[in-house]
């Protein structure tokens, strides 16, 4: 009976969209009994994220963490949707007082076409599509606009502290990072093996040491994985992956 329910739900899309909603409320709320600004928070961005309650509260923990030992450095997210994560992350920083920039880097118009290193998964969720185009698949679709009116309109950030960058991966960070400079927090939800292996090589080497780096797809996309583990084994990096939940984990650059 539970397992038919379930199915029902999966099936039809405004069903699976209150189930998530109702799932992140109350995560949300139980989360932060204590702290209800922090609920309303999370209650704002809610629009703005299509990110699991356990990895937003991550993102924002792990940045809180990073002002509170003065790590060096930039709040960076690669793949921003919407920038539900990028403003909790942003947040900390506002509450800190710190000055210290967030960067959001993303297309803004989509995911590109996955290759063959992502998968059946990810071909079937590309229309089957793998030919690792720069070009929209029209899924994840996040308006820069969408954006903007979260950090600026909504949460009132200060604009001097926000960074866009508007592109795909492959052509956007080899001309930015040099200007993003050191890295406190990188966050990656990238989906994809060549956006995620994109994004370490020319990230990495940016966070300082005592940085952290959080992988959002690295238990659910075959392809966001490999590409990580390839990355890892080349470097001889021997990260601790703690893990979020069954989609996100996260290290600490040692």
């Amino acid at each position: 009976m539970v397992e038919a329910i379930k199915a029902l739900v999966r099936k039809n899309k405004k069903l699976l969209s209150a189930y998530y909603k109702a799932r992140y409320t109350c995560s949300a709320f139980l989360g932060n009994l204590v702290y209800p600004s922090r609920f309303l928070l999370y209650m704002k961005i809610l629009p703005y994220t299509m990110v699991e309650y356990e990895r937003l509260a991550n993102a924002y923990e792990v940045a809180r963490l990073a002002e509170k030992n003065k790590i060096r450095g930039a709040f960076v997210e690669c793949g921003v949707w919407k920038g539900g994560a990028a403003a909790l992350m942003a947040h900390a920083a506002k509450e800190a007082k710190s000055g210290r920039k967030t960067w959001l880097f993303d297309s803004f118009e989509g995911l590109p076409e996955p290759t063959k290193e992502d998968g059946s998964q990810a071909r079937a969720y590309a229309s089957d599509r793998n030919s690792g185009r720069l070009a929209s698949i029209q899924k994840c679709v996040g308006p820069l606009e969408d954006v903007q009116r979260l950090f600026f309109s909504i949460l009132k950030f200060n604009p001097d502290d926000i960074y866009f960058g508007k592109g795909w991966f492959q052509d956007v960070l080899p001309r930015e990072k040099q200007n993003v400079g050191e890295i406190a927090v990188l966050r990656l939800d990238a989906d994809w093996y060549e956006s995620t292996k994109c994004a370490l090589e020319n990230l990495y080497d940016n966070v300082v040491q005592g940085g952290y780096i959080l992988i959002d797809d690295y238990g659910h996309w075959e392809g966001c994985k490999k590409a990580v583990d390839e990355f890892l084994a080349a470097r001889n990096i021997k990260a601790d992956l703690q893990k979020v939940d069954y989609a996100g984990v996260y290290f600490q650059k040692q």
